[in-house]
């Protein structure tokens, strides 16, 4: 088999020059190599089978470097898909992806192509697939994204039958095929046994590759229940370019053109070829010459062109852009590099102590610090060399701001805090404010009024380079308000005439108190000692706490009692049978009480008192004998834990007449 396309081939001398004729693209100078995957195997001579005579088969075979779909292209080949023909299947795919060079598809209908997305292929299908709206000729067509159907959105052309001669193509003959590629029209067209059968418009690198112009490309074909032999042979050299080249002088380049392979070539004129008919030669001018070439092409086709080969100095160039100052709105610049060598030239980018080189990509290079840069460009062969220096500035200042607040926080005595800027006047300013706040405008930008807290940041743009310097503050707030217990009172009695209000209690203890006392109409108090005040009539008697450190405030009341017979029947004494000390001021403390008067404080009428507190084994927890006491719900200052313990009581009253009892029970704590 032949191939008949314009390839890359590997340098074998100080530079290379590879020509292409009509379209074809130019690509870096490498080593031509190809990549096999799956069933895939070489026959020699760049021909390589992708599958063989044996059921549900795929191999694929990938082009080593990269296709530009920026330029124009021209790829020939022949393709052999063997001979069984009612039984034969499935057909191959030439390809373009971004996968790699070890893709590979699946097997059947699908000829090794799904499995790419996103992709372009040129069908050559064998097999007639229903679903995939196939001819039931031996076809071509144009597919994308792993998809063989020719249906849209994946169908982009055809099908038709794939020669113009015959419908079959399982003749185990070897077709010549060549695909065109124009980036200016965006027209692909692909050729068979000589003749153009599909020609479409498609946008290759916005609408398959989404903006990548880079590319592999290669073929794949499998076999599902039935099969065949299925091959594609490549020229020696596949891609080519041209029109002219520039060399150093004493330098040689090697002119290469791609024809038939039994074409003959001739050059002319033949000064300065080492093989003036053949399709590869080497070129060693001492001044710039222009060369015709005549040869075969695609299908024996007579081709006539001319390349120039230019002998001058290498010259270096570089450009910076956007600029040459590296800023916040800029942290890297592209150093672009170039020569009047189009190819067959290296490129190096060094720099100085201060610079910081982060890419480098050929003539290409990215920095983010200031320093000087130099490129150096070398000719492949190093005969001839050149440099040129770009030096780079940064300017990363930035503009500093300040905020103070008006307060030190939202509290009870303080709803609103303002937050004041300090800036210079050219700063770019933008505020961070906390989602869902109350805010309005004083002085705009710079002043704010708030009544929510949180954290408020200003950032600061300097307007020259885009540079942002950040602040921010947290703006503070305190609600707790006091949990206040205006205490108990002694009733007033006979023996009794003052009551004191005891046990007041404030929390959180963190907070300083400040006490106001105050009375319905009748009443009376000594307030000298806000904490223990003591009573001279009965009555209501009220509690307001306020926090200084915030203002805020908590009341609680206290109800004095008097005896207007300084007797009071004790006879319903009774113990309560809970308590729940838990400090939201309802049944803290444990009180007897009198069955007949539940709201008589019963204890203030008591002379003696004995309590005794038992745990369920009987152990005494709490012994008091004396004075009339309200159980706090703690044993040894401690609280004491949830739970069933058992009261017994003992009581004297005196005053009015002498009364006593005993009272026992269960008494059940909770908090």
């Amino acid at each position: 088999m032949t191939l008949v396309v314009c390839t890359l081939r590997t340098i074998k001398l100080s530079s290379v020059l590879l020509l292409a004729f009509g379209q074809l693209a130019s690509l870096s100078t490498f080593s031509q190599t190809y990549f096999l995957n799956g069933a895939a195997t070489t026959l020699g001579g760049d021909c390589y089978q992708l599958t063989t005579t044996l059921s549900n088969q795929n191999g694929a075979v990938w082009y080593g470097e990269f296709i530009d779909l920026t330029t124009p292209f021209e790829l020939s080949f022949t393709m052999n898909f063997g001979t069984f023909d009612s039984t034969g299947a499935d057909g191959m795919v030439f390809v373009l992806q971004d996968v790699g060079t070890d893709a590979l598809g699946q097997s059947g209908g699908a000829l090794g192509f799904n499995g790419f997305d996103p992709s372009f292929g040129v069908e050559f299908d064998t097999w007639n697939n229903g679903q995939y709206a196939d001819l039931v000729q031996d076809h071509i067509g144009f597919v994308s994204d792993g998809s063989v159907n020719h249906a849209p959105p994946t169908g982009l052309g055809g099908p038709v039958q794939a020669s113009l001669d015959n419908i079959n193509i399982e003749d185990g003959e070897d077709h010549p095929v060549k695909i065109t590629w124009d980036p200016n029209t965006q027209i692909i067209a692909v050729y068979f046994d000589c003749t153009l059968r599909l020609a479409e418009e498609v946008d290759l690198i916005n609408t398959i590759f989404n903006g990548q112009s880079l590319v592999y490309w290669g073929f794949t074909g499998s076999t599902g229940g039935s099969f065949n032999s299925q091959s594609v042979c490549l020229s020696e050299n596949i891609i080519a370019s041209g029109p002219e080249t520039v060399i150093c002088p004493g330098a040689s380049v090697e002119l290469n053109v791609v024809g038939s392979p039994n074409s003959s070539f001739s050059w002319d004129p033949p000064t300065f070829l080492s093989n003036p008919d053949e399709a590869t030669t080497l070129c060693t001018p001492d001044s710039s010459m222009v060369y015709t070439v005549t040869y075969a092409g695609f299908c024996d086709a007579q081709i006539t062109d001319t390349v120039a080969v230019l002998v001058e100095p290498l010259l270096a160039s570089a450009v910076v852009t956007p600029s040459d100052m590296l800023t916040c709105n800029a942290p890297e610049l592209e150093l672009s590099g170039s020569s009047n060598f189009p190819n067959g030239v290296t490129y190096t980018w060094n720099s100085d102590d201060t610079g910081n080189i982060t890419e480098s990509l050929g003539p290409t290079a990215t920095v983010d610090a200031a320093g000087i840069y130099t490129l150096v460009v070398a000719s492949d062969d190093g005969i001839c060399t050149d440099a040129t220096s770009i030096e780079i500035n940064a300017d990363f200042s930035i503009i500093e701001v300040s905020l103070a607040l008006s307060e030190l926080q939202l509290d009870c005595n303080t709803s609103t805090v303002e937050i004041s800027a300090t800036a210079e006047a050219n700063a770019d300013l933008e505020w961070t404010i906390p989602l869902g706040a109350e805010w309005a405008w004083l002085v705009e930008p710079i002043v704010l009024e708030t009544s929510t807290p949180g954290t408020y940041g200003l950032s600061s743009t300097n307007p020259d380079n885009g540079c942002v310097f950040e602040t921010a503050l947290n703006i503070e707030s305190d609600y707790t308000e006091p949990m206040v217990e205006a205490g108990w009172s002694d009733t007033i009695t006979c023996a009794s005439p003052a009551a004191s209000i005891q046990d007041v209690l404030v929390t959180p203890t963190s907070y300083t108190p400040q006490y106001d006392w105050s009375w319905n109409a009748d009443g009376s108090l000594n307030a000298v000692d806000p904490i223990n005040p003591v009573a001279y009539q009965p009555g209501m008697y009220y509690l307001q706490v306020t926090f200084e450190e915030n203002g805020c405030a908590g009341f609680d009341s206290v109800l004095v009692y008097q005896d207007p017979d300084a007797f009071v029947d004790a006879s319903s004494t009774t113990l309560p049978n809970v308590i729940s000390p838990n400090g939201d001021g309802k049944n803290e403390r444990f009180r007897p009480f009198l069955a007949s008067n539940p709201e008589f404080p019963f204890l203030s009428i008591v002379d003696q008192y004995q309590l005794n507190i038992f745990n369920r084994w009987g152990n005494v927890l709490y012994e008091h004998i004396g004075a009339p006491v309200e159980w706090d719900g703690r044993l040894n200052g401690n609280l004491a834990a949830e739970g069933v313990y058992y009261i017994q009581m003992s009581y004297s009253i005196l005053c009015g007449g002498e009364q006593r009892g005993t009272l026992q029970g269960e008494l059940h704590l909770v908090r």
